[in-house]
């Protein structure tokens, strides 16, 4: 879904107006569920960069927590954001004002973790329930679904939804403008809707009826995708917020979304992690210079790290 979203497309084609920060990697966090999604009852999902953040890591790794952590860099002119399944990392975006096209999977997890540690990263966290970040992760990993040509949109709309529900597995299902840019994202699971996350003003949140509307007064477009894999299965698709070793790779696997040489990768992200100090307040003095960083200054500061690894989070925009 995400390359038919043209993530990395011309940048006038998926871009929510916004009162600052006009760039490509606002958009993409945007796309995973919403606080507003969150039980309001469960768990705590708690994570801050201004406390040691190896032992968070530690503790929502050990308690299989899920959720979603969003980080905003005012130095690097950075957002990302990281889709947590039970506790490990399922998927992950980074944007940057320096970088033409957003980074996805570990690679963005690095970068992430890299400017978690400065005093102009924001971060926010939220729970999420397992099935909504299994719906979510579908626009990561799943199959595309391309609803039949209708007339009526309301019919393509109510068509993916039944496919979704007829497989009884994880699915989102996203509604764009005529424009191409996001208006509204469900999620599905099980044969029934867990939630929205809407991108526009005259759609709520809670209110299927406000989204039948939008889509008959204007044109909209259907996508959709699924994810079709038992939940044990959801688990093969992700990496440790440690950047350690990734589950055993059976035989059974050989034809996943993550084959045995990028897993490898993945174990390889050890390295950068391993050697990243996790504790703010013994952060390396360069990194606690940009104390000193006017906010005013707009040029954006590109990360550098020395680690790079190819992985299926790439997005392919012709797919």
């Amino acid at each position: 879904m995400l390359a038919n979203l043209r993530f990395r497309g011309p940048l006038g084609r998926i871009k929510r107006p916004e009162p600052e920060f006009q760039g490509t990697s606002r958009r993409a966090i945007n796309y995973l569920p919403g606080r507003n999604l969150s039980p309001k009852v469960g768990l705590n999902f708690s994570f801050s960069n201004r406390q040691p953040i190896l032992p968070q890591l530690v503790n929502i790794e050990a308690e299989k927590l899920s959720g979603c952590i969003k980080m905003e860099s005012g130095r690097y002119k950075s957002r990302s954001a990281a889709l947590i399944y039970k506790g490990r990392v399922i998927a992950c975006v980074y944007g940057s004002k320096s970088r033409s096209e957003q980074v996805f999977g570990p690679e963005a997890y690095s970068l992430m973790m890299s400017e978690m540690n400065s005093v102009s990263s924001e971060v926010v966290s939220y729970v999420l329930a397992d099935e909504l970040v299994e719906s979510a992760a579908a626009m990561f990993h799943g199959g595309v679904i391309s609803p039949a040509p209708a007339q009526d949109k309301l019919e393509s709309l109510a068509g993916c939804m039944q496919y979704i529900h007829d497989l009884e597995s994880p699915g989102s299902v996203a509604v764009l403008d005529e424009a191409g840019q996001p208006v509204c994202f469900l999620y599905l699971s099980g044969g029934s809707l867990l939630g929205m996350n809407s991108l526009n003003a005259q759609v709520k949140d809670k209110d299927m009826r406000s989204l039948k509307r939008y889509i008959q007064r204007h044109k909209a477009q259907i996508m959709a995708n699924s994810l079709v894999t038992a939940s044990s299965a959801a688990e093969t698709l992700t990496f440790s917020l440690l950047g350690q070793s990734a589950p055993a790779v059976s035989a059974q696997r050989g034809r996943g979304v993550c084959s045995v040489t990028e897993l490898e990768a993945v174990r390889d992200a050890a390295n950068l992690v391993g050697v990243y100090s996790f504790k703010p307040t013994e952060a390396a003095r360069e990194v606690r210079s940009d104390r000193f960083i006017s906010r005013r200054d707009l040029s954006a500061k590109k990360t550098t790290i020395g680690f790079s690894v190819d992985t299926s989070f790439g997005i392919n925009p012709n797919a």
